[in-house]
């Protein structure tokens, strides 16, 4: 009996996620950079200009230039895609 109610839970976790994950298609011309995160290569361009003057010191400069361009991209795809739409 515990079985088939965890059945019909993951049967309905999938279904619910079915139509969502359908709204969630990548703009044309994108590509994903990291899960959930997609951009274009203008977009990757201007993100990475900007992260390289952003962050320029420190022991991490790598990875914070990588956490800085990933979310100038989301925020700019995020922004091309609201115009697109309305």
């Amino acid at each position: 009996m515990t079985k088939s109610v965890l059945s019909l839970a993951i049967l309905a976790a999938v279904g619910a996620a079915a139509p969502a994950a359908a709204q969630n298609q990548p703009p044309p011309g994108s590509v994903m950079i990291i899960p959930g995160v997609y951009t274009t290569p203008e977009i990757s361009r201007k993100c990475l200009d900007y992260a390289a003057k952003r962050v320029v010191g420190g022991s991490n400069t790598d990875t914070s230039r990588q956490a800085v361009a990933a979310a100038c991209a989301r925020k700019l795809m995020a922004r091309q895609h609201k115009k697109k739409t309305t």
